[in-house]
């Protein structure tokens, strides 16, 4: 699976909140189905996700790289998949 390829696609069908705080919330509000964070993304943001009962998966890459591979023009530290549209990015959660 070509995870780049998954997380614009992720993006262009489905719903996907990015950066930090609102992902947090998200997790907090029950409605984040997969949380993807970066590799270097704050502890603090990731003991947050992580002390919750929702799947995770570490980008293996920056905040930046994840940035880039999601399209935009800036780092992304986390990022919350509330609906994977057309995409297959669920099946990350046993990864």
């Amino acid at each position: 699976m070509d995870l780049n390829k998954v997380l614009r696609s992720t993006i262009r069908t489905g719903e996907v909140l990015m950066g930090s705080n609102r992902t947090i919330d998200s997790v907090n509000d029950k409605i984040a189905k997969l949380v993807i964070f970066s590799s270097n993304s704050p502890v603090n943001v990731r003991k947050a996700i992580e002390s919750e009962d929702v799947p995770v998966f570490e980008y293996p890459g920056t905040s930046g790289d994840l940035g880039s591979a999601c399209g935009k023009p800036f780092s992304i530290a986390a990022l919350a998949v509330i609906d994977p549209g057309e995409s297959e990015i669920l099946s990350l959660k046993g990864q």
